[in-house]
């Protein structure tokens, strides 16, 4: 799973809308569906934004499952 996938399977699984996470991360909802679509890469410091905000680890966020090493 990509990050905007990962972003927006979690966003549906508390049942936030992209303009209600936008709202809780200060930034814009197109800013998140563009996110979502993988348009870009968001600033380390939105990651720990929608991390926090999404309550999950940076790591679930950028990892795909596998160990490093």
């Amino acid at each position: 799973m990509t990050l905007g996938q990962k972003i927006k399977h979690r966003r549906e699984e508390l049942g936030y809308t992209q303009v209600e996470l936008a709202q809780k991360t200060q930034t814009s909802q197109p800013y998140i569906s563009r996110l979502e679509k993988g348009d870009f890469n968001p600033s380390t410091q939105m990651i720990i934004s929608i991390a926090v905000t999404l309550d999950v680890s940076i790591d679930y966020l950028l990892l795909d499952g596998r160990k490093a090493g």
